[in-house]
């Protein structure tokens, strides 16, 4: 009987402990990845986390703001840290409660300087050069990310006029960019912030973006590291390791870091460019000439990459078939042979305003007997298109035939 009862006892004792097991097994929880970093990198990272956490079955918890409101809490947790430039990385790995190994330091991708102004951008600010212009009230960071930038901005062409006239502007020394939004939105009476091109997208509908050309941009780059307690972590390397990969190359792109130029070479000519631009194909875009949509285009390009409207020379000339473009409504309409307006004057007169030279052939106006009283405001008229497309070749203008 008593053998009987400690068998029992054995396999109930059995059972037990088999489903404690399972039941252990079941409730497992899931990895935790702790990451702290600087402000500017940090929507990429977040973004970053929640992309590789869902791939990998693992948390990933993003601490991010001014070094001095983490510090303290990474020191005895972090597995990965990130920084806004290369010296900030050099401050955390001199943090000895970090613990960062310096050898894991992984620089990840570069974001360009740029200017933030009002939306209307009522001072007409188009690049560094109009910030040094007496009346325009400029901020600037003097922490985080961007310590000394300004500085190197306005440095770049060695000229100490420069760095004391831009240095006058300045109304806000602000801490960090955090607080350098909350300045943006409380004072009006800030005309342009120097700043990441990056920091646009959280104030794009309270900011346009001036994109500043070669002679004064800066580039830095954001970084990543792991801390001795993330290289016991294998899933710390994997999500570097992701953050380099295309997919995070990709997603970093998304929130406007720079992974590679996005051309072969870079351009070199950056001063005084002449182009002139043949339109005579009666082709259409939305209602649009098409010809003055790609001239648009063609200014948009060159200020995408931060080229001075003052260092573009543009000429369209107008001729052929597409010349009844540049009419007055009565006569468009007359040429038409029907009622309505001409579509083209709204981006005529854009064009006009951005310094494009619209003009239109004579010898096409005298075919069709159309007098000067029937164009444009803002048209200019040339004896001939192919004369005059021959002379501004002749003093340097590169062709293109639209």
């Amino acid at each position: 009987m008593y053998e009987r009862l400690t068998i029992l006892r054995i396999r109930f004792l059995t059972i037990v402990l088999s489903t404690g097991a399972i039941g252990t097994t079941s409730i497992s929880a899931q990895e935790v990845l702790h990451v702290y970093g600087s402000e500017g990198p940090a929507p990429a990272f977040h973004h970053a986390a929640t992309v590789f956490g869902g791939e990998n079955n693992v948390q990933v918890d993003v601490v991010s703001g001014p070094p001095d409101e983490w510090l303290d809490r990474a020191a005895g947790s972090a597995d990965i840290v990130f920084s806004s430039a290369a010296f900030m990385m050099a401050d955390f790995a001199r943090a000895k409660e970090l613990q960062i190994d310096e050898a894991s330091i992984t620089p990840l991708y570069t974001r360009p300087s740029a200017i933030l102004v009002r939306p209307e951008n009522p001072k007409e600010i188009r690049d560094f050069p109009d910030l040094l212009r007496a009346g325009v009230r400029v901020m600037v960071v003097t922490g985080s990310g961007q310590t000394g930038l300004w500085e190197d901005m306005a440095g770049k062409q060695g000229d100490i006029r420069t760095i004391r006239a831009f240095r006058r502007n300045i109304v806000v020394f602000a801490p960090n960019s955090t607080k350098a939004m909350r300045m943006w939105n409380e004072r009006q009476d800030i005309d342009a912030w120097v700043t990441w091109n990056i920091w646009h997208k959280p104030l794009r509908d309270r900011a346009r973006l001036v994109r500043v050309s070669e002679d004064y941009v800066i580039y830095r780059q954001c970084s990543v590291a792991l801390t001795e307690r993330g290289k016991a972590k294998p899933v710390a390397k994997q999500f570097i390791d992701f953050l380099t990969s295309p997919e995070g190359a990709s997603l970093f792109e998304s929130w406007d870091w720079m992974r590679r130029p996005t051309t072969a070479s870079p351009l070199t000519v950056r001063n005084n460019i002449a182009i002139v631009c043949r339109i005579d194909s009666d082709e259409w875009k939305d209602n649009v000439g098409m010809g003055l949509v790609s001239v648009q285009g063609l200014v948009e390009a060159y200020r995408s990459i931060g080229t001075p409207f003052e260092e573009l020379h543009i000429s369209a000339v107008v001729h052929g078939s597409a010349g009844y473009w540049m009419l007055k409504d009565e006569a468009y309409a007359a040429f038409k042979k029907r009622d309505g307006t001409n579509p083209n004057k709204a981006i005529i007169r854009e064009l006009s305003k951005l310094g494009v030279s619209i003009e239109l052939c004579g010898q096409t106006m005298k075919e069709h007997g159309w007098k000067k009283e029937d164009v444009l405001p803002g048209v200019m008229i040339v004896p001939s298109a192919f004369p005059r497309i021959v002379d501004l070749e002749l003093q340097g203008y590169a062709y293109i035939r639209f």
